[in-house]
């Protein structure tokens, strides 16, 4: 018996097909070599198979298969066999009184968004992607929203899982707040990437949701006087639920519109809820105080709260940018890169990381930007984007690996993390070591073989 029908045998019909333009379209995903490769019409190596479950026992069903048949399994990527879980794309549940929600692993942001507004609930997680990603990928990826600054990243609002292993067994993390009982396997499936486990399931917790948002911007002369007053207010606790900073490449592209008239930028937002006089009252003071902070950091001036509300109207843009890019309209042309590298790293650590990364990827690059985008009491993510041209696409991809090499290497040397909320996944893997140091990495491998010793989970994505 062929083994692909020895699996759909075992799943509902049509849970697992081989049509040839289902394979072709599973065949990549969205990185910017990736989809290069598919517009320039190489041949891309395809699954043998795609498998759309549409519950965790379908996985389980599949990942046992798996096993049994020694085929490795990407959750939606190349490879032997990809399992699609974009059938599992219920809300199964809204608890008002705890304010948490029950999600399978399919659920797009925007769609888990829209069922919460009923409710007058959020969980706060705003990625740039929301429109394209999965709360799954949120935690396999370990990401990060927007406003994660005020409302946590993926981990922070994670309560509790539903998991597959690789053997088909099913783990699940019982939701609760906080809990003693041993190592928090919650915690060892975020950021797994796939590797370990396919999580089919998640509660997340939820807040009140804003009925507006409020914006303070001020201009700063330089990025090192940026950093600091970011800092400073992050530490001021104001209540801004989204902080972000840009230098001045980034404030020009960002702003243009506004006419913004150079410098960098310093942005605050914060959400609040119906306008009773007090929550005025109280609004105004926090804007206060961080007004106060950023003046004293050396800004060199308030800007109109335009500024705030452009990005807001505009936050998702870049998606739909990076898409003109590098799909198939091509927008600026063959031999043209777009990609982004996001680190962080202490407070102390930041003004040579933002010196060091720009002028790596300057080196190569047409153009470098970069902003602050998640801000902790004690350091930041850096956020730089990056336009790479070449004579032809082929020219145009051995400068971005290059690019993205002397970055990664800059990246270490003034200690900071290779990446704040993308993942590794393959491109970053070889750079791992280097990062974790050879036990890191040798504690990883030894919890890859415990829990998946045949190794068919999502090879070549983590671990180097």
């Amino acid at each position: 018996m062929d083994p692909f029908d020895d699996l759909a045998g075992r799943l509902p019909d049509g849970a697992v097909t081989t049509d040839a333009e289902i394979l072709r379209d599973r065949a990549v995903d969205s990185w910017a070599l990736a989809l290069l490769r598919r517009v320039r019409g190489d041949d891309l190596p395809v699954p043998a198979a795609v498998v759309f479950p549409a519950r965790t026992e379908e996985v389980a069903t599949a990942l046992a298969w798996a096993g049994e048949a020694r085929v490795a399994v990407i959750p939606r990527g190349a490879g032997s066999v990809v399992l699609d879980l974009s059938r599992m794309n219920h809300v199964t549940g809204v608890d008002p009184v705890s304010q948490v929600v029950q999600a399978e692993a399919g659920v797009r942001g925007d769609q888990l968004e829209d069922v919460l507004v009923s409710y007058g609930l959020t969980v706060g997680h705003y990625p740039q992607s929301i429109a394209a990603s999965t709360v799954g990928g949120w935690i396999a990826a370990s990401s990060a929203g927007q406003a994660s600054t005020g409302f946590g990243a993926i981990e922070d609002v994670l309560l509790g899982c539903t998991a597959v292993l690789p053997h088909g067994g099913i783990l699940r993390c019982r939701p609760v707040p906080r809990s003693a009982a041993g190592p928090d396997l919650r915690r060892l499936l975020v950021g797994s990437e796939g590797t370990l486990a396919v999580v089919t399931e998640a509660t997340l917790a939820c807040r009140a949701r804003p009925v507006g948002w409020d914006w303070l911007a001020f201009g700063f002369p330089t990025f090192a006087a940026l950093a600091g007053g970011l800092r400073d207010v992050v530490r001021a606790e104001t209540g801004a639920a989204v902080i972000r900073g840009y230098d001045e490449a980034d404030a020009q592209l960002s702003f243009a519109a506004l006419g913004h008239a150079g410098g960098c930028v310093g942005m605050l937002g914060f959400p609040h809820g119906p306008g009773e006089p007090a929550a005025r009252a109280a609004l105004a003071a926090r804007k206060e105080l961080a007004s106060d902070v950023l003046r004293r950091a050396g800004s060199s001036g308030q800007l109109d709260a335009s500024y705030g509300e452009h990005w807001w109207q505009h936050r998702h843009d870049a998606v739909d940018t990076y898409a003109r890019i590098m799909g198939p309209d091509r927008a600026f042309g063959s031999g043209v890169i777009v990609d982004t590298f996001e680190v962080a790293g202490l407070w102390s650590a930041v003004p040579r990381l933002y010196a060091g990364i720009r002028d790596a990827l300057a080196a190569r690059a047409v153009a470098v930007l970069c902003h602050l985008s998640h801000l902790y009491s004690s350091g930041s993510s850096l956020y730089f984007t990056f336009l790479i041209g070449g004579t032809d696409d082929h020219d145009a991809a051995a400068r971005y690996l290059a690019a993205w090499d002397d970055a990664v290497r800059s990246c270490a040397v003034a200690g900071g993390t290779l990446t704040h909320h993308h993942g590794v996944g393959r491109l970053k893997a070889a750079y791992l070591a280097g990062e974790l140091g050879e036990a890191g990495v040798d504690v990883l491998k030894k919890i890859k073989a415990a829990l998946d010793p045949q190794q068919i989970m999502n090879p070549g994505v983590l671990l180097p």
